[in-house]
């Protein structure tokens, strides 16, 4: 587990499940066989996601299907963790192109082209009745917000899940598509760093996708990355990892304020041009695109206010509320 610690290349959901899988191996990297379900409960992800992110480790080589499962209930495939990349070498990176999962010979790869959704974003400022909005910059003494209040919860959320996944849906978004976000959506509301999948979350994320459909980009594709990654939102995919976006901060720095402070400074974000200190945290977010910065902002505005946390999503996502507003009157 400390080589996956040290050397695995990339963070985020896909980083815990090497980590379990680790876990599950042998110390020459062989017999590991948990099923999909085992690992979506310790990695506290949907089981859509961890399939996504099984088959690209078998794309990468550092994952090696061993044998397929053979039918039946209980049985599971066997993988066991590239021996080369134990014995110090590095995995090559995935080509556009590339589709082809590595495997023994004894069983079948798994063929996924997955790739990833850019999209240029723009400040968005709005605001909302009895709650501040996270774009708008003015001055004023920094603060953090004392409220800590939770609307009531207007439907059980199990019926609320239902009737998201069944909205109505544009002819270009296939009903495949939506329900993998959505069965992905659903598994990050729970747990301490959990953040609802609401009404207007949804409708953030079908404006995302009408946005990156108009600029002829694949949704399909754009979902799945979102799901691979982990992320709770459609976010921008960017090419560098989330430490060369931190400026090499140390991993974690977005739990202290002084870490938010850095990041500021070094991005030229002026900390007292904002009234709220959240402010300024969605502006450093923002700037620096996602990573896991995002979503412990998302989870901690979230919990005190399930309102707020709609307002900072769809800020981030860069979807102005009042077109919210207008698709939901639609």
């Amino acid at each position: 587990m400390n080589a996956v610690f040290e050397r695995y290349p990339d963070g985020g959901g896909e980083m815990i499940l090497a980590l379990a899988l680790a876990d599950h191996a042998h110390d020459d990297g062989s017999h590991i066989y948990p099923s999909v379900e085992t690992l979506a409960k310790k990695t506290r992800q949907s089981p859509r996601a961890v399939q996504y992110q099984l088959r690209r480790m078998q794309q990468t080589g550092w994952l090696i299907l061993v044998g397929q499962a053979k039918g039946g209930r209980g049985n599971c495939r066997e993988y066991r963790i590239s021996q080369e990349w134990i014995n110090g070498a590095e995995l090559a990176p995935i080509s556009a192109g590339s589709k082809g999962a590595k495997t023994a010979p004894n069983g079948k790869g798994a063929n996924d082209d997955i790739k990833g959704a850019t999209d240029d974003v723009k400040g968005a400022k709005h605001s909302a009745k009895g709650c501040k909005a996270f774009a708008p910059e003015s001055s004023g003494t920094t603060k953090e917000p004392s409220e800590n209040h939770q609307p009531a919860r207007r439907a059980p959320r199990v019926a609320l899940h239902a009737e998201l996944l069944n909205l109505e849906l544009p002819d270009w978004l296939p009903f495949e598509a939506w329900d993998a976000w959505c069965e992905h959506r659903e598994a990050k509301t729970t747990g301490k760093s959990g953040i609802p999948w609401t009404r207007p979350a949804a409708r953030v994320s079908l404006k995302k996708l009408e946005q990156i459909h108009g600029r002829g980009m694949s949704v399909v594709d754009a979902i799945d990355e979102s799901v691979l990654r982990g992320w709770t939102g459609i976010w921008e995919a960017k090419a560098a990892d989330a430490a060369s976006a931190a400026g090499g901060a140390a991993d974690g720095w977005w739990g202290t304020e002084a870490g938010w402070r850095d990041q500021g400074k070094r991005l030229g974000i002026d900390v007292a041009r904002f009234q709220y200190f959240e402010q300024f945290k969605a502006k450093v977010c923002k700037t620096l695109g996602p990573g896991p910065w995002m979503e412990h902002l998302l989870a901690a505005v979230s919990r005190e206010s399930e309102e707020r946390g709609e307002h900072l999503y769809a800020y981030l996502n860069d979807i102005p509320r009042d077109q919210i507003a207008q698709r939901e009157a639609a």
